[in-house]
């Protein structure tokens, strides 16, 4: 430190008022070999290398391939900080860093790589001295396994539900008791995990009556169907209508996407549980429940 405010001084007795003070520390930061971090959102006006801080979301691929018969590696992953997401490219002894499980999904990093333009801006990292782990941002979390829908579960923790992405391998059961590591906050990824035990569910907490859902407060609904209304395409989305009743009131649910599939299995009288849906006010003034990406549907046939 001592260090750096002595040339911090030569910088300013040198330029004077030439230049600003913001402008004197990058010049310092410069001539320690320090690069001033990016936001991912302003790479687009960037060029060259540059320094950036996230959290590695997604590691998409790590693979070898044979370029003028010399082997080399490459991993692919996502990159993601408090504004945006960017395509990261490890090469060859960085690559190493994410085949070694150095660096896995939820760590938080320090990269200096090569701002790319090909589909979209990507980031080239080639030199393992230019990754620098910061931690391992992983949380703990514990809960109760209410329904599976492919890759996604939905979660008793504490008296909320939290709707999860797995990235492991793992047979869960309803009312699985289990231990996860995994990192997000509306969306928490599971990168590790363990079952405990199994034991019965107290739903009473979890599901909200039809006739109190709240128009954009996400929302838990379980009841049987009582109408079908179709499937259409709405801005190249399959979308689904149904109906579900409980013992309060009625309401109209909309399957967008993959959900819009479930239309070909259900009938009416078959018992559906709704996980972190989105309520709104409809086009007819009345409230309808959206399932989309977020959302786990769990159906019980007649």
């Amino acid at each position: 430190m001592d260090e750096y405010r002595r040339r911090l001084q030569e910088f300013k007795e040198h330029f004077g008022d030439l230049i600003d003070d913001e402008t004197l520390k990058l010049l310092v930061d410069y001539s320690f070999g320090r690069i001033p971090t990016t936001r991912l959102s302003e790479l687009a006006n960037k060029r060259g290398k540059v320094a950036v801080e996230g959290v590695i979301e997604r590691i998409l691929s790590v693979r070898e391939f044979v370029k003028d018969e010399r082997r080399g590696l490459v991993a692919n992953t996502i990159l993601r900080d408090e504004n945006a997401r960017v395509r990261v490219t490890f090469w060859n002894d960085s690559a190493e860093l994410i085949k070694a499980g150095d660096i896995v999904e939820g760590c938080r990093v320090r990269l200096r790589g090569f701002v790319k333009r090909r589909d979209g801006i990507e980031l080239s990292v080639n030199d393992p001295s230019d990754v620098e782990i910061l931690e391992d941002s992983r949380e703990k979390i514990r809960g109760i396994v209410l329904a599976t829908n492919g890759t996604k579960i939905a979660l008793k923790h504490g008296s909320s539900v939290k709707v999860c992405t797995l990235k492991c391998e793992a047979q869960l059961r309803r009312g699985d008791v289990i231990e996860a590591l995994g990192f997000g906050n509306e969306e928490f990824v599971i990168t590790e995990l363990r079952v405990i035990n199994n034991v019965e569910i107290d739903f009473s907490s979890v599901f909200t009556p039809i006739c109190k859902i709240i128009p954009l407060q996400k929302v838990n609904v379980r009841g049987r169907i009582s109408g079908l209304n179709g499937v259409r395409l709405v801005k190249g989305k399959d979308l689904a209508e149904v109906f579900i009743s409980d013992e309060t009131d009625r309401v109209k649910v909309l399957l967008w996407g993959e959900h819009a599939k479930l239309y070909r299995e259900i009938d009416v009288g078959d018992e559906v549980e709704i996980y972190n849906a989105y309520p709104k006010i409809g086009w007819d003034g009345e409230i309808e429940v959206h399932c989309g990406w977020s959302t786990v549907i769990a159906l019980q046939k007649l």
